[in-house]
């Protein structure tokens, strides 16, 4: 089948998955270098991937705003698209992909749909019952295409870090509060690095949403950490992750940027799945020590005294965290 003259990708967000679409979208680039590529993806994430070279136009769409529909749809329908692909697999993914009047829309398979979505696709990539982490789900695709075979490439593209190279860098944040790590525990961790690297070498990371959560390991941990929480842009936090020796982190958006940039990771899971939502390529970055109950990739855990991320002791994980940085060193 001949390349398509103008291609849309539909994703909107969240960061991580935007992050792990990035091996497609370059996958489709070195096939069609001549498609004109446009992605419709969500403000937030727009600030992580805008100006990426394999994207010829990112039409910037806020989902939650009425007002916003109609002229959107307009603009959608306007550039009359030969292919449009749906990442997202929800209902309003569905509808843009369907509205956008693109005569083949691809989506994933059934099975793997959520909210019915898969009824506004004509095209559906195989199911799978084993289908793996997020950015192989995603270059399926390149599959279902007939794309030629390349290894995976984010290009993803951030603003280097100019300040003192952490030697770790914590990523406090997740997205659901089932995946953070307990408080305590990153005190205590910070405490033990700061000790052994000198408290401005080792960094917390996180948007205005983990401020709170800064503050508190701020005030009773050690005095003098890199706080750069809710301080930098998506590209700015990038950077910084680039430039550490070692990032830890929850199953997170930052998380997928550590595996984008290549950076030394220790990645901490319990009631997320690593087998579906895990750092692409890294099994030996993740620690794990699952609960009765996990995963159970829930947006909220209800069980007292959430053991499978308590699980996840201190000394282990700052163990991990010495050891990959030593193989990381050559030290």
């Amino acid at each position: 089948m001949s390349a398509p003259k103008k291609l849309c990708i539909v994703k909107l967000g969240a960061i991580g998955d935007v992050v792990n679409s990035l091996p497609l979208v370059n996958r489709l680039r070195a096939a069609y270098p001549e498609t004109h590529i446009t992605w419709v993806i969500a403000p937030l994430a727009h600030g992580l991937v805008q100006g990426h070279c394999a994207v010829d136009r990112f039409l910037v769409f806020d989902v939650n705003k009425r007002s916003e529909w109609w002229p959107f749809l307009r603009e959608l329908r306007r550039q009359r698209f030969d292919l449009v692909i749906d990442l997202q697999r929800i209902l309003k993914s569905g509808l843009i992909t369907r509205l956008s009047g693109a005569p083949r829309r691809l989506g994933f398979d059934r099975g793997r749909c959520k909210e019915g979505s898969w009824v506004f696709t004509n095209e559906r990539i195989a199911a799978n019952p084993t289908p793996g982490v997020t950015v192989g789900q995603y270059l399926e695709f390149g599959e279902a295409l007939g794309l030629p075979q390349q290894e995976p490439v984010w290009k993803l593209p951030f603003e280097p870090w100019e300040g003192v190279r952490p030697a770790v860098s914590l990523g406090i944040g997740a997205s659901k509060p089932s995946n953070h790590w307990p408080m305590q525990h990153w005190t205590e961790l910070a405490s033990r690095l700061a000790g052994e690297f000198g408290a401005q070498r080792v960094a917390l990371v996180g948007g205005p949403g983990d401020r709170d959560n800064a503050d508190q390991l701020l005030e009773q941990g050690p005095a003098g950490l890199l706080d750069t929480v809710g301080k930098l842009s998506l590209k700015q936090t990038a950077g910084l992750i680039a430039a550490s020796e070692v990032f830890v982190a929850c199953d997170t958006g930052p998380m997928h940027m550590a595996v984008a940039t290549g950076t030394p990771l220790v990645a901490l899971f319990g009631a997320a799945d690593p087998l579906r939502t895990g750092p692409f390529g890294r099994p030996d970055a993740v620690l794990y020590e699952p609960a009765e109950c996990s995963p159970c990739r829930k947006r909220h855990c209800f069980v007292e005294g959430h053991p499978c991320m308590n699980n996840l002791r201190v000394d282990g994980v700052h163990a991990q965290v010495l050891r990959t940085r030593a193989a990381s060193l050559g030290v």
